[in-house]
């Protein structure tokens, strides 16, 4: 029988737990579960409450005491290792993503399935799937699939938003406002407030202009881009009304057009800098650039794409970021059944294997160009039910962007005007990868002043907080950049959507693991079962930190004087993002293949797409195409089902 969690009293109990807890533990016993832990202060701070609830909680009960003990930062993962085969040894660890499948395939811990579900009187609640699904591993086939074994429990997870600088945006003269997609008629007609009490006309808004449902919206000009490459850039009139929606999602035109108003390079009064042998223009607002994100998963994941393709099921893995073959999206409403079988809802993007013309058991072969061929030499192509499909008058289907172009968009963002990326150039509206340093990252960029908006991670609010307090500026944060065409682009209060791809972008994670020689692995499930479990998420959630509960998410108590208004962004972006690409496999160096060159060479102007695709720079990796070359490393990873 299930334990049930009791709200009430558990929220009297947890308040006396929280509030008697300090960072001391108790004397070791060679009955305790060690539980080793690594962070900053306030993350060691929650550690420390969470294993003392447990402890005079559920603990108590089964007669589990686990005894905390805090590592070095620098050493941790080392100390980890060392005493991996040790009686000293920790029963319980914490892993991070980029680390997990390594320290897997390295035996340090170890798979807790059957002790995990012989305890039944821990509630689970609405654990998310996405942050549960990390855990999972089949050794023999290289994959995580529902039914795999599980190695860990989710614990700690750090979401990616945009953060962007508040008092800037109002200096350019633009308007924020804090409504949901949902109520913007309301907020149009003057019935409500938005959620940072300003109404419409509060704002100097006419009350008969209507203000589209749009992440970033300007009432004269339509964006930059506008679905095709046919026009400079045209700086906002004074006139003009600007307006910048903190709760919807920008789309690519929307957030390169407002980039565009923060870069030296696109502003004709900008002022040069010299810095060294680089020099750089500053806008009337300090700004060098408008917009940061070393991360292309907001971008490929959005429409469907990913830069890796389990081609059978069991772990023949394949590049598949430069897939040039469009994407397709299941509509509102509608459901679609792919050529597997598999039946896609509302939302869902159908996967590789279901909009491909592929046959049951056929492996394509991938080529050099992106593409995907069948072994008589001719192209996979779409499959004919997904053709069919586009071709009613009441689709099922919206079609999407490829990967491929996906990609090449976000390219497109900091790389100079002068590259060539596919037949078009950069926008150079990012810092570069070379600007990038160990003393000048891009949180530094940010708070500096030099750069109006950056996509990060939701550890980084401490940091900013207070910088911000010492430099005085205000900032927020809004959700990340989707896929999303409107049915007239070139009408700026046109927000009839067309087609539009998932939410999408990436967290950080800490779980919490079983060391492999632990004698205690039952008991040590136990606890971190119970931390991410209701009970222990909860106590998480009232000290700040998101939880891995859906039905949590609106019970984070944010600390004031560190997260925005806004911050509850970070809580929603849980649901839908996953683990980044240092997860996919058991080391890094398949990433390396494809990546190295192209954020040192490539991003940084230094040599144009062709030649990365193709391997026929100087500077590329091995001499080879890029998907000539990760593919044949991707083949290594079958070794580990020996």
């Amino acid at each position: 029988m299930r334990k049930k969690f009791c709200k009430n009293a558990a929220t009297t109990a947890l308040a006396a737990m929280l509030a008697s807890s300090t960072l001391s533990g108790c004397a070791s016993s060679s009955s305790d579960v060690k539980f080793w832990i690594a962070g900053d202060a306030i993350r060691l701070d929650m550690y420390t409450r969470l294993t003392d609830a447990f402890n005079e909680s559920y603990g108590k009960e089964h007669n589990i005491h686990v005894e905390i003990s805090t590592k070095p930062n620098g050493s941790y993962g080392q100390s980890i290792q060392v005493t991996a085969g040790s009686k000293n040894g920790p029963d319980v660890f914490l892993v991070s993503d980029n680390e997990l499948k390594t320290w897997l395939i390295g035996n340090y811990f170890c798979p807790i399935t059957n002790y995990y579900n012989a305890i039944t009187d821990i509630d689970m609640g609405d654990l998310m799937e996405i942050t549960y699904s990390r855990l999972l591993y089949n050794r023999e086939t290289n994959t995580s699939h529902s039914g795999d074994e599980l190695y860990g429990m989710p614990i700690d997870a750090r979401p990616t938003a945009l953060y962007y600088n508040e008092s800037m945006f109002k200096q350019a003269g633009i308007k924020i406002i804090s409504v949901d997609e949902a109520d913007m008629d309301d907020w149009n007609a003057g019935k409500i407030a938005d959620k940072n009490g300003a109404k419409k006309s509060d704002l100097g808004i006419p009350a008969d202009h209507y203000v589209p449902k749009k992440g970033y919206y300007r009432s004269e000009n339509s964006y930059y881009y506008n679905g095709e490459w046919t026009k400079s850039w045209v700086s906002p009139t004074n006139d003009e009304i600007l307006v910048f929606n903190n709760r919807i999602n920008m789309n690519w035109d929307e957030i390169e057009d407002l980039a565009m108003l923060f870069t030296g390079s696109y502003n004709p009064n900008a002022q040069t800098k010299n810095e060294s042998s680089d020099d750089r223009k500053v806008t009337d607002y300090g700004t060098t650039y408008g917009y940061f994100t070393e991360w292309w998963f907001n971008y490929g994941w959005s429409v469907g794409g990913d830069c890796l393709q389990d081609l059978t099921d069991e772990g023949d893995w394949n590049f598949s970021l430069l897939d040039p073959n469009p994407n397709y999206i299941v509509k509102e409403g509608k459901t679609f059944t792919g050529r597997t079988g598999k039946v896609y809802r509302a939302g869902e993007t159908l996967a590789f294997v279901d909009k491909m013309n592929l046959s049951d058991g056929e492996i394509p072969v991938a080529k050099n160009d992106g593409d995907y061929y069948h072994a008589n030499g001719e192209k996979v192509g779409i499959w004919t039910g997904v053709q069919e499909e586009m071709k009613k008058e009441d689709s099922a289907l919206s079609q999407l962007v490829s990967t491929q172009k996906a990609f090449q968009r976000y390219l497109k963002l900091g790389a100079p005007k002068t590259t060539d990326i596919d037949g078009d150039t950069g926008l150079n509206i990012s810092p570069n990868p070379n600007a990038m340093t160990s003393t000048h990252p891009s949180v530094t960029w940010f708070v500096s002043g030099e750069l109006a908006m950056l996509a990060q991670t939701s550890d980084y609010m401490a940091s900013i907080s207070e910088q911000a307090k010492k430099r005085g500026f205000e900032w927020n944060v809004a959700p990340l950049t989707i896929y999303k065409e409107y049915a007239d682009p070139s009408d700026p209060q046109n927000d009839e959507v067309a087609a539009k791809g998932k939410q999408a972008g990436h967290s950080n994670a800490a779980s919490a693991v079983v060391r492999t020689d632990s004698e205690k692995k039952e008991q040590a499930t136990a606890f971190i079962k119970w931390c991410a479990g209701v009970e222990g998420q909860t106590i998480r959630a009232n000290l700040g930190f998101f939880p891995n509960q859906k039905s949590l998410i609106g019970q984070v108590q944010f600390n004031n004087g560190i997260a925005p208004n806004n911050a509850v962004v970070f809580s929603e972006a849980l649901e839908y993002q996953g683990p980044g690409d240092w997860w996919y496999m058991p080391d890094h160096v398949w990433v390396e293949k494809w990546c190295v060159d192209l954020n040192s060479y490539l991003r940084n102007g230094q040599m144009s797409y062709s030649d990365w695709l193709n391997g026929t720079h100087k500077y590329s990796i091995e001499g080879r195409p890029v998907v000539e070359r990760t593919n044949s490393y991707l083949q290594q990873y079958k070794k580990y089902s020996k």
